[in-house]
């Protein structure tokens, strides 16, 4: 696992395209980048295939040679914003730092790839292959999140009879909600208390 210096969150931090089939086809990774910005702007239902494609500066020939639908459009830009967003957490020091990095309020304005992720729960209640989608991604992150959880659980950040599974849904929904809290723009409690307060849960929840 990465190790890092706590208090270090991006919400993007830098991380390559997912897989070598960005770098051997340029044009896929142009049209990713294009579905990340448009369906961020205008929402899975307000975007059009030509709109995609507008923006990326290429064909409508360029796409589906690449893709059947819309729909496989927003499953791999969900994919790909996995790889380099992440679901976050993934460079954690320890419990503590899991609890309370992506999930802060510090950062207001959501990037392209945290847009598209909220944008594709939406989604998901009725697009069945974007919340299959989904599924992968969340299962690809638990799979890198248990390391850490082995840890707290050596180290006794962890109580012996805490269920991993229940903290891991502990800390996606704390993420979601905060996704949906930065992109509404309402106003939040003081962010320093704010973090205090998920201090305080992480720490309640070792010996």
């Amino acid at each position: 696992m990465t190790r890092r210096t706590r208090g270090s969150w991006s919400s993007d931090p830098p991380a390559p395209a997912d897989g070598r089939a960005d770098a051997e086809d340029p044009l896929r990774n142009q049209l990713l980048d294009a579905t990340s910005r448009v369906f961020a702007r205008d929402g899975y239902d307000g975007t059009k295939i030509l709109d995609i494609v507008r923006e990326a500066g290429l064909s409508t020939g360029a796409v589906y040679g690449r893709f059947r639908s819309k729909n496989e459009l927003l499953r791999a830009a969900i994919i790909r914003s996995t790889a380099r967003l992440r679901v976050g957490g993934e460079n954690a020091v320890d419990l503590l730092d899991l609890m309370t990095g992506p999930s802060g309020l510090r950062r207001r304005a959501l990037t392209d790839s945290e847009a598209v992720r909220l944008e594709a729960y939406v989604t998901a209640r009725r697009e069945p292959e974007v919340a299959d989608a989904l599924a992968d991604s969340h299962e690809r992150w638990r799979d890198s999140m248990m390391p850490l959880i082995d840890a707290a659980l050596a180290d006794g950040s962890l109580r012996p009879d805490a269920d991993p599974e229940a903290i891991l849904f502990l800390f996606r929904t704390l993420y979601l909600g905060t996704l949906v809290h930065r992109g509404s723009g309402l106003p939040g409690p003081d962010p320093d208390a704010w973090e205090a307060l998920l201090g305080e849960i992480a720490a309640s929840l070792g010996r």
